[in-house]
């Protein structure tokens, strides 16, 4: 069609309204308009040329025709016209109803982007953009159309759009919301503002508020602020998302809420928990997007959030703690130093507020908490606060088992992400990391499931380090972590270890039961039951476990024994121990119903918890470092003690290691490494080396040169590894250490105290040792004992106000060197009796040749005291009755630190029943005493010791707990203080009586309380026979004493009745032997005055004395003070030998009452005492056994071996006064107290004063003798003694070195940390 633009314009229009025209005639004319439109610039001169043309497009049959192509181009010839008249298109605004219709209607298909048609859509829509006729549609009330053109703007935005077509969209929304802003396009807006998907529609609603902030803030503040506070009032859809669309909105226009923000108080402070766990999850996120500016920006909104944190529900507080959480991971605050510079505060309140969750009193919100912040420190390890972790750390001991469980696998995770990074190098050794598994140890529980040994045993070998670790980095992580283990994570490691040996040890008794070739007897089923029953004793549910050992037992396949059998061995490595149990499992099968069992046994089974590869790299690591002492080294050393004593046989493989590491003297050869060497060669059959040749001579020198405690355990080495006590190298040794001790002098203090112990070490190993040498020995001794040459100042206190002085030390280093000389009965049998006297001079310090300032009195007394016990568990048969007292009497000893240390030692060796249990005597004394510790513990251990021993079947009355009541009476009668008169009108001396009270009740509660009927072998029918059986009988010395032991017995004989009202006499055995050393059969009558005597002890006597010690609490007595000084400012009483109280000693047994006076005996008692030396020498007589109605009986039990008898006087010199240096003489000892091995000769001389010689001893580790506790000061404060105490109390000692058993050792330590606490 030729002409112009404007003509093919007019033509066009006036063809287009002709009537019935076909589509393909329309389009073709619609065309022809569209390009020649296309042509025209705006002008208004072409309204005229225009007119035809818009006359036929507002043709209805046009606007509204059915052929998607001509609506098109019908839209596009609209938009033309109205941008060639714009700003006065010739239409209505009926008809521009119907454009923007047409318009929106092709709108809807900008989505689909391979359409012909996009590019005519394109172009309407950025002439709409552009012609503003977005402004027309609301002046003419459009709404519903600008509402749908919105929708169809976010629809098509979904699917991705050009940016041009994007930027149009804006544009349009624009231009409407800026002349007229509605709720409900709004509500469109935010739709797709708060939509999950954060695509293209979203995108669209950030830019059109981006836009439109200004204009859109009040409007938005408004409905902001009807959602917060008509929380009551009917909400539609999007006021229910209001918070999601705070959150959009302040990270795309956070100026239009600086109004909105501080109404969340409000919320905040609702009475509805969801609305305040809302704000606070709305909160935490506005944290996390603007960097943590948000707490510094709203102050009083976040003061408000971290009051949630205590929030009275358990939800809201657990939202907070989620939020902080998620705070701080998603910032990596820790790591982000510019956020950790401008937040640091704001990140510090959060964490304090999560610190104080972790204490919650909801178990769910201490589990979150722990949750918190052990996902905080992963996220971050080297920066996060260790005190807030370790914190964390103690919900292991949480009460809830629930919490620990869950707290547990958490730090487990944690444990393995640091190991895990630290093998990839991302992070380093850290210390409060390290320190997770000690944390995890102190979960052991055994009355819980979960956190008995078995299952802490496997967290420690399976789930506490990743399984891509090697057995190096492993061993380098036990050490460190180890570094921080205490007394109680050694002792629950060292049961996990030894229950995983003694399931090993098992398994292989079982094996080598299971592998004979003969017919299975009932012998070998029965032992074959008995290794299941042990075995099972290692799991947690045992019935079970036995179930499915007899399963796995029934089994063809010997390959499953065999990988057993392999799995117990030492010498496989990790990757060895994972081959097998795969193969193991897989013979087993997954679906067998002992697979799960299987999995578990395999794991206890192997070394998967420590092997012999971590000891090689371990010992590697020590070399490096041998000439260097630190924390490291230190805590290697115990480790692999600790390891030895369990597994000595880990170590084979190592020897090459071990002989670099014993090869030289470096620091690391100490008392542990010494400690590990004497109980490997002990082991040796489980080391292919011979270290005595290459060793010896470094044991040698530790022997003369080192400390106490390293020459113990040099010793025990050396008799180790030359197997034989003859052996000449131990003569050479012996003959050297001697040799130093006679050219010793103490100025040139050459470590006497260690020459001493090897001495002893030695004579103890090699009894023939001591006679080759022993004038020798003896004259050192006399040296030590009576020459000034040992004597220190007596003016002055050593250092340690609560230490003796050095010359005190070597007299008791002297003493325990004679004890050990005297551990081989076959050569010690021709000393042991002077050497009793000896002790028994001491302690009653009638011994007047030695040479001590007073100061040092309770030191040496206590030494000897303790040298009776410790002879006790070989030569109790030679201790006499006397001695046998006077060691009892050491429990009321006027020094709190002889009284302290005594009960301690004597309940270490009770508890592992090495003396007789007539010495627990003792405790009952001492459970009056004045201080509070002393009564308290002697007490305790009275109890433990009769519960103990009474729960074990003994074959003899004589060796039942109970027995010890006739040596308790029979020490009571000997009592100076015993009371006389027993009218009613009489003051109960409820002292006197107490350990009688205290033994019997505690004798008769081990009876079952609930028990009507007793039988012959019950604690109160004992009871019963052995009062009946004392009442006929005498006591050696005389009348007076066995008319007190009438007196004892018969008001013994009520209490237990008065204690027990269902005891019978029918039930009592019918004879009791009594021991012979003590007492006699009475054949005479009793005397009148006596039986009178006997008859004012009634019931009601009884009553009073049992009332007096109800209910046993007794307090601490004020008078008793001058007790619990030191023992220099101590007055040392004269007391009486039969005497077990005095003056200061008569207010510990009055059980918190005023102090009783003394009485004095009666002639007749002294004149007994007189007696009681002619009959002292009958009591290392062959005892005779006396039977109250069965004459003639002889008790070969030892538990019926003599008792002390104590008559004599025990005059005692008082200490020196009002003298600042006073001089120590020498008295010349009486005829009859002289030693057989001390020179009778020796001249005495005055001793002038001297300066003090006081040094500073070595530690005697793993000696308790040496450890004496601290008297109580004024303020409390407690010490412990001579030993410093370590840094980790691993006092792990070798049971073999040094005669003990492991529990034995284990109980001195805890007798050693009591004194400690003391």
């Amino acid at each position: 069609m030729p002409g112009s633009a404007e003509q093919v314009a007019s033509e066009v229009g006036k063809r287009l309204a002709q009537p019935r025209l076909g589509k393909d005639a329309l389009v073709k004319l619609l065309k022809q308009a569209e390009s020649a439109l296309s042509e025209l610039s705006q002008s208004s001169s072409l309204h005229d040329a225009l007119r035809p043309l818009s006359k036929s497009l507002v043709q209805t049959s046009l606007l509204s025709h059915k052929d998607k192509d001509v609506r098109l181009l019908v839209a596009v010839c609209f938009i033309e016209v109205m941008r060639i008249l714009a700003p006065d298109p010739p239409f209505t605004d009926e008809i521009f109803k119907e454009i923007f219709r047409l318009f929106i209607s092709e709108f809807a298909g900008l989505a689909e982007s391979g359409s012909p048609y996009l590019t005519r859509r394109m172009k309407i829509l950025e002439n709409v953009a552009a012609l503003r006729c977005s402004v027309i549609m609301v002046d003419t009330g459009c709404q519903d159309l600008v509402l749908d053109m919105a929708k169809i703007f976010f629809s098509a935005a979904k699917q991705g759009l050009q940016q041009c077509v994007h930027q149009a969209m804006v544009s349009i929304m624009t231009q409407i919301l800026n002349e007229k802003v509605t709720q409900t396009l709004l509500d469109v807006i935010f739709r797709n503002l708060v939509k999950e998907d954060k695509g293209g529609a979203h995108k669209l609603a950030v830019d059109i508020i981006q836009n439109c902030a200004e204009k859109l803030e009040h409007t938005v503040r408004m409905f902001l602020s009807s959602c917060i506070f008509n929380k009551g009032a009917p909400v539609n859809e999007h006021k229910k998302l209001h918070h999601k669309i705070i959150l959009e909105l302040f990270q795309c226009a956070p100026q239009m809420l600086f109004v909105v923000i501080p109404s969340l108080t409000h919320e905040l402070l609702s009475d509805q928990v969801d609305i305040r766990l809302e704000a606070v999850q709305l909160i935490g996120r506005l944290l996390v997007f603007s960097n943590l500016r948000f707490g510094q920006e709203n102050q009083l909104v976040f003061m408000e959030f971290l009051k949630r944190f205590s929030d009275k529900s358990a939800e809201v507080r657990i939202a907070a703690i989620d939020a902080a959480k998620v705070c701080l991971v998603r910032l990596d605050f820790f790591s982000q130093k510019e956020i950790a510079v401008s937040s640091g505060n704001i990140a510090q309140d959060i964490l304090k507020s999560l610190e104080g969750r972790l204490l919650d009193f909801d178990d769910k919100v201490r589990i979150r908490a722990v949750y918190a912040v052990c996902d905080l420190a992963k996220s971050n390890l080297s920066s996060f606060p260790s005190e807030l972790m370790l914190q964390a750390a103690e919900r292991l001991r949480d009460t809830k088992i629930s919490v620990r469980k869950n707290v547990m696998h958490k730090f487990l995770d944690l444990y393995r992400d640091y190991c895990e990074k630290c093998s990839k190098g991302i992070a380093t050794i850290t210390p409060h990391y390290e320190q997770i598994p000690a944390k995890l140890l102190l979960c052991l529980d055994k009355d819980c499931g979960s956190f008995r040994s078995q299952n802490m045993g496997l967290i420690f070998a399976e789930e506490i380090f990743p399984s891509s670790l090697s057995p190096k980095e492993r061993a380098m992580h036990w050490v460190e972590f180890f570094n921080y283990f205490k007394s109680q994570h050694v002792k629950a490691l060292r049961i996990i270890f030894s229950q995983k040996r003694r399931l090993q040890l098992e398994m292989q008794a079982y094996l080598s039961l299971r592998a004979k070739k003969e017919e299975p007897s009932d012998e070998i089923e029965k032992k074959i039951c008995g290794s299941f029953r042990k075995m099972s004793s290692s799991f947690a549910d045992i019935p079970k476990v036995e179930e499915c050992f007899e399963k796995l037992h029934q089994m063809k396949d010997n390959n499953i024994f065999k990988d057993l059998t392999e799995l117990i061995k030492e010498g496989i490595t990790f990757a060895t121990v994972r081959s097998i149990r795969d193969s193991f499992l897989k013979r087993i099968g997954n679906k067998h119903p002992i697979f799960n069992f299987c999995k578990q046994l395999s794991t206890e089974l192997s070394h998967s918890l420590f092997n012999w590869e971590m000891i090689c790299a371990i010992l590697e690591a020590l070399l490096s470092c041998r000439n260097e002492s630190t924390h490291f080294a230190e805590s290697a050393c115990d480790l692999l003690l600790l390891v030895a004593l369990v597994f000595p046989s880990l170590f084979r493989g190592s020897e090459e290691y071990l002989l670099k590491l014993f090869s030289e003297e470096s620091v690391l050869i100490n008392e542990k490494t010494l400690q590990m060497l004497a109980y490997l060669a002990k082991s040796a059959c489980h080391l292919s080396v011979n270290f005595s040749s290459d060793v010896y001579l470094l044991l040698e020198q530790k022997c003369i040169d080192g400390t106490r405690a390293e020459s113990k355990y040099a010793i025990s080495a050396i008799a180790s590894l030359i197997q034989s006590p003859d052996d000449k190298k131990f003569a050479k040794l012996c003959k050297k250490v001697v040799g130093v001790l006679k050219k010793t002098y103490v100025p040139d203090n050459h470590n006497i105290p260690t020459l001493l112990q090897s001495l002893g070490l030695i004579l103890e190993h090699s009894p023939s040792m001591y006679t080759s040498y022993d004038e020798h020995i003896i004259k050192f001794v006399q040296r030590v004992f009576v020459s000034s040459e040992f004597v220190s100042t007596p003016g002055l206190s050593p250092p340690d106000e609560n230490a003796c002085s050095f010359s005190c030390k070597l007299k008791i280093y002297c003493l325990k060197v004679l004890v050990k000389s005297c551990s081989p009965r076959t050569t010690a049998l021709d000393r042991i009796e002077n050497f009793l006297k000896m002790l028994l001079e001491i302690i009653l310090e009638e011994f007047t040749s030695i040479t001590i300032c007073d100061y040092d009195k309770p030191y040496l007394r206590l030494a000897a005291g303790k040298s009776v016990l410790r002879l006790a568990t070989r030569w109790d048969s030679h201790i006499s009755p006397k001695l046998f007292r006077t060691a009892l009497l050491m429990a009321r000893d006027s020094s709190y630190i002889v009284r302290k240390s005594f009960i301690c030692k004597l309940y270490g060796l009770l508890k592992n029943q090495a003396i007789p249990i007539r010495y627990a005597c003792a405790f009952a004394l001492a459970s009056t005493d004045c201080a509070g510790d002393v009564r308290t513990e002697s007490l305790r251990y009275l109890i433990e010791v009769l519960k103990e021993q009474g729960g074990v079947s003994k074959d003899s009355i004589v060796e039942n707990p109970t027995y010890a009541v006739v040596f308790l009476i029979h020490a009571l009668a000997y009592d100076r203080e015993f009371p006389l008169n027993f009218s009613e009108k009489e003051t109960i001396s409820s002292g006197f009586w107490s350990p009688l009270v205290v033994m019997l009740r505690e004798l008769v509660e081990i009876d079952n309380p609930n028990r009507t009927d007793h039988g012959p072998t019950s604690s109160v029918s004992i009871l019963l026979g052995i009062f009946s059986a004392v009442q006929k009988a005498q006591d050696l010395s005389g009348s007076d004493i066995t008319h007190k032991l009438h007196i004892l017995s018969k008001i013994g004989l009520l209490m237990v009745k008065e204690l027990d009202k269902y005891c019978k006499m029918s039930d009592s055995p019918r004879h009791i032997l009594l021991p012979s050393s003590y007492y006699r059969f009475s054949a005479s009558e009793r005397k009148a005055d006596e039986c009178c005597q006997l008859d004012l002890i009634t019931d009601g006597f009884v009553k009073r004395i049992l009332k007096a010690h109800e209910p046993y609490n007794h307090q601490e007595h004020t008078e008793c003070s001058i007790i619990t000084e030191r023992p220099s400012k101590e007055s040392a009483p004269k007391r009486g030998a039969s005497s077990s109280s005095n003056k200061s000693s008569v207010g510990p047994r009055a059980s918190g009452q005023d102090q009783v006076k003394v009485k004095k005996s009666s002639v007749v008692a002294e004149d007994v005492s007189k007696k009681n030396d002619q009959n002292s020498s009958h009591s290392l007589e062959k005892d005779k056994v006396s039977s109250c109605g069965s004459a003639g009986t002889k008790l070969s039990s030892p538990g019926s071996l003599g008792l002390a008898k104590e008559g004599e006087s025990r005059d005692r010199a008082s200490l020196l006064q009002n003298q600042n240096r006073p001089t120590v003489k020498k008295i010349p000892s009486k005829s009859d107290q002289k030693w057989e091995f001390i020179n009778d000769t020796m001249l005495t001389e005055d001793i002038p004063d001297c300066h003090p010689r006081d040094c500073e001893l070595d530690e005697d580790v793993g000696d308790c003798d040496d450890n004496f506790v601290k008297c109580p000061s004024s303020n409390n404060k407690t010490g412990v003694g001579l030993r410093k105490k370590s840094k980790r109390a691993l006092d792990l000692r070798s049971a073999q070195n040094s005669g003990l058993t492991a529990d034995t050792v284990s109980n001195v330590r805890c007798t050693r940390s009591r004194k400690a606490q003391a």
